[in-house]
Order: C-alpha cells, then sequence, then structure tokens
C-alpha cells in the first residue's frame, strides 16, 4: 500500500478525457513524484516499462508497447478545473514535456505546474486512495468514477451530478452514448460493476 494517490478536489472534479493506459501512466507518474522532495516542473518524473507492467498485471512487451502508443497522445491531452483564483473554468495540459528513452524502458513525463500544486503538498480539500485498488480496472471510466466516489466516502453518499455533468468529468464526448439507454448500460452499469467486485 505504499502507491497512493493524492489528488486535490479540483482535480477529481476536473473533465477530462483519457485513455486507459494514459490514466495508468499518469497515476504511476503521480506515485512516483511524491518521492520527489522538491518536485517541479522541471523535474523529470520517470515511468518505468516494468512497473507499468508489475502493477498492471500485463508482460513487459505489451507494457512497452502501450506506454510507447500512449506516450505522445497524452503530450496533447488536457483537462478542465475551476480555477478559484478567476472564479471560473481553465483549460491546462498534464504534462509539457515528454521523453520516450527508446530501447531503455521507461519514459520522462514533466508535470505543468498547475498539475504539480494538485497532487503534491497538499493539506486539505484532497482525495486519497491506493494505486492497488484501480490497478485491475479495465475500464477506463471505472477510475474516473471510483475517484468520483472516493471523494465522498466519509460522508457515506456523493453528491448529486446532473447527466451532462457527469458525462463530462467521465470524459465521454457528446457523439459518444448518446442515448441514456447506451450511456447507462455500457458506461455507468459496467463501471459499478467493476467497481463493487474489484474495491472496498
Amino acid at each position: 500500500h505504499k502507491n497512493v494517490i493524492v489528488k486535490a478536489n479540483q482535480l477529481i472534479d476536473a473533465c477530462f478525457n483519457l485513455s486507459l493506459v494514459e490514466q495508468r501512466i499518469l497515476l504511476l507518474a503521480i506515485v512516483n513524484a511524491r518521492e520527489i522532495e522538491h518536485l517541479t516542473s522541471d523535474t523529470p518524473i520517470k515511468v518505468t516499462v516494468q512497473s507499468y507492467a508489475v502493477q498492471f498485471n500485463v508482460s513487459p512487451k505489451i507494457a512497452y508497447t502501450q506506454i510507447k502508443d500512449s506516450i505522445d497522445h497524452l503530450f496533447n491531452r488536457y483537462f478542465t478545473y475551476f480555477n478559484d483564483q478567476i472564479n471560473d473554468y481553465t483549460r491546462s495540459r498534464w504534462v509539457h514535456e515528454s521523453t520516450y528513452m527508446n530501447e531503455q524502458g521507461f519514459i520522462y513525463v514533466f508535470m505543468t505546474p498547475i498539475v504539480i500544486k494538485m497532487i503534491s503538498k497538499l493539506e486539505s480539500h484532497f482525495t486519497k486512495y491506493y494505486l492497488d485498488q484501480v490497478a485491475s480496472f479495465k475500464s477506463k471510466y471505472s477510475i474516473r468514477l471510483y475517484e468520483l466516489v472516493s471523494k465522498w466516502i466519509k460522508l457515506g453518499q456523493t453528491q448529486k451530478y446532473e447527466l451532462s455533468d457527469l458525462r463530462n468529468k467521465l470524459g465521454i464526448l457528446d457523439y459518444e452514448y448518446s442515448s441514456v439507454a447506451y450511456f447507462k448500460r455500457d458506461v455507468l452499469d459496467k463501471a459499478v460493476k467493476e467497481i463493487n467486485a474489484k474495491t472496498e
């Protein structure tokens, strides 16, 4: 249980669309970043193929391919969060640099200043969980729903979400699962089933 994920609630509530592999890379990066004493946007955060393979129970060959295929996409990904300073929504990238160390079995990511602020030295308004609890998830929506629920775990019930807001937080585009029935069947029910089966 040393692999602790800590995110500011602003980041938990953010809207973004990341693949399962992209989320996994970021989660490993967050775990590794917590071990760095003076973390800045210029600090390279190392994620190895071996750690990915072990944590997510895939072969090193699959891990290598997944990371290599995803790192370029991750560089272009962004999230939208509510910025308290300007009282409106702001868009930010996750990483501002990434390096794939070809044939060396690892990558470096350099997180943006706002992401660093949202994952380190937090004293209040944050959500914490263990990477092991989501490592076996096969759906990207399961990870996001688990995070949203974990934010409210001490209260025993979550807030109510408007359907459009929940879709945005899960990273579902307007043309995806446009029918409520399909959204419930293919996204929500599957995620709830996986969360109930694999977590506390």
